[in-house]
């Protein structure tokens, strides 16, 4: 039994692939949509992508094929700073504020291609009227900031489950001016491919943007990315049943919880001996005082299926 379990619960998870190209939209030529018809967003590549407007583009995703590498400004929010898409295609999303994607059910994203708009780009590069120019020690009003030049602008990826319990956080650098040696330092004007693994299965992805140009109103850098080639993945109903279960802490002291599912649990001593059985109902917390230190195994069954993994006790 306890073979058994070990084997099943270092399994992987196993998926059909979809990437969003953002090329079954439909666009004229330079030109771009901004939510403007009101429906809060739009389809690609089987993901919905949100999008606020109030008589203009307030939060969220736009797509675009605009190829204005040149126009600095928020009058040119909604181009890419590469001027295309990702690998020469025509179609690309820039990102706007805080928002983020529901994908309506368990999915494991794998990549997605990112690089900065237009306008981060350039507020970046050579400054503007509310954001400084990066690598100087001034701020935009020309006053000494204290950051000595060693500015950055970093986008964070966060994945969530079923419970909005947070899975992981991808970090990525869309300008780093902190290097010893300043000719490394860089505003990033390529398409990069980003790896999402470290998410796992997740419900809900969430952008956020930070920057160390701050100011009494918060962030001064203009608050956008562009995004391109978003890959992801299909679970099957176990597999997804599985992700939707929480087991922490792990490693545990005198409790532990499972979250998230109903079935019969059992738990059992690497030695295959059975420690107890419990009923779940969505949230139980298990007492380990009786536990010795080591790992145990653990077995959910469920009208889905049967979950096996493992956890630690301390």
């Amino acid at each position: 039994m306890a073979a058994s379990l070990i084997a099943i619960g270092s399994a992987n998870l196993s998926q059909a692939q979809t990437t969003v190209t953002f090329e079954d939209l439909t666009l004229g030529a330079e030109s771009h949509y901004n939510g403007s018809d009101s429906l809060g967003g739009f389809t690609s590549g089987g993901v919905f992508f949100e999008n606020t407007y109030n008589g203009y583009w307030a939060n969220g995703f736009i797509y675009s094929n605009t190829t204005d590498v040149t126009t600095a400004g928020y009058t040119n929010d909604f181009s890419a700073y590469t001027g295309g898409g990702a690998s020469g295609s025509t179609n690309y999303a820039v990102y706007y504020g805080s928002s983020g994607i529901d994908f309506g059910a368990t999915a494991l994203v794998s990549s997605i291609e990112i690089t900065n708009s237009t306008y981060a780009g350039l507020s970046m590069l050579n400054g503007d009227a509310f954001a400084k120019q990066f690598g100087s020690p001034n701020n935009a009003s020309g006053n000494p900031d204290g950051t000595n030049g060693e500015d950055w602008f970093r986008l964070l990826i966060v994945g969530r489950d079923n419970n909005s319990v947070v899975t992981d956080t991808v970090v990525f650098y869309l300008a780093d001016f902190r290097f010893a040696d300043n000719s490394q330092d860089y505003i990033l004007d390529a398409w990069t491919n980003v790896d999402l693994t470290p998410l796992g299965a997740v419900r809900y992805i969430e952008f956020t943007l930070e920057s160390s140009d701050v100011g009494g109103f918060g962030m001064n850098t203009p608050a956008y990315f562009a995004l391109d080639n978003f890959t992801y993945g299909s679970l099957s109903v176990n597999e997804a049943a599985a992700s939707s279960l929480s087991v922490y802490p792990n490693p545990a002291n005198d409790n532990i919880t499972f979250k998230g599912l109903t079935g019969k649990l059992s738990i059992y001593s690497t030695t295959g001996q059975l420690m107890e059985t419990a009923e779940l109902n969505g949230l139980n917390e298990i007492n380990l005082k009786n536990y010795h230190v080591g790992t145990y195994l653990y077995s959910v069954e469920t009208s889905n299926g049967v979950i096996n993994d493992r956890f630690v006790r301390n």
